[in-house]
């Protein structure tokens, strides 16, 4: 990729012999404005629940059958109405 949205490419002299001296890439990075550090945290929170939710979301919604729009949405079925003494034919109203 060139141009404005390129990835700089790492310089393996820049880089530590030591894995554990690795510094961490940002996972967050801010293109515009001057957030405070909580507006970065509430953020930060907010991407972090959003993803978990989504690999919980993945397990549970493999497991559970789906059912079709008009299975959804059906009413049941209305009981069945009887003839006789009480019942709609016998109503004096």
């Amino acid at each position: 990729m060139s141009g404005r949205h390129a990835a700089a490419s790492p310089d393996p002299a820049d880089s530590p012999t030591d894995p554990d001296e690795q510094p961490s890439a940002p996972l967050i990075r801010v293109v515009a404005g001057d957030p405070t550090p909580d507006e970065l945290a509430a953020v930060t929170a907010l991407l972090a629940a959003v993803a978990a939710g989504r690999a919980g979301s993945a397990t549970t919604t493999s497991s559970r059958p789906t059912t079709s729009g008009w299975t959804r949405s059906a009413r049941a079925p209305r009981p069945v109405i009887t003839a006789g003494e009480g019942r709609w034919r016998g109503f004096e109203g």
